[in-house]
């Protein structure tokens, strides 16, 4: 692919209504794989984009990094259904 056919930092972050610097943080401490153009800077492609989204919609929900780590890394689905069990029971109350 060229580099034209990828996403800039600031085409996501205006994407996801954020800021560069949470990106950047985000793949930093989530351990996250951005693809890099042949000028060392970051490109992102839809799939990108979409795994941001969801990590958004985690730290909207109250997750806290290592939880949206285990999800984002090994597909920890157990972690979420009892975060997302926890979290619709603390609505009820």
């Amino acid at each position: 692919m060229q580099d034209k056919e990828f996403l800039t930092v600031k085409d996501v972050a205006e994407m996801l209504d954020t800021e560069a610097y949470v990106l950047r943080f985000y793949e930093r401490e989530l351990h996250l794989e951005i693809g890099r153009n042949s000028k060392g800077h970051r490109v992102y492609t839809l799939e990108d984009v979409e795994r941001f989204r969801k990590i958004q919609e985690m730290r909207e929900k109250g997750l806290q990094l290592k939880a949206i780590e285990a999800i984002v890394h090994d597909g920890n689905e157990e972690v979420r259904e009892t975060y997302e069990q926890l979290s619709s029971m603390n609505m009820a109350v």
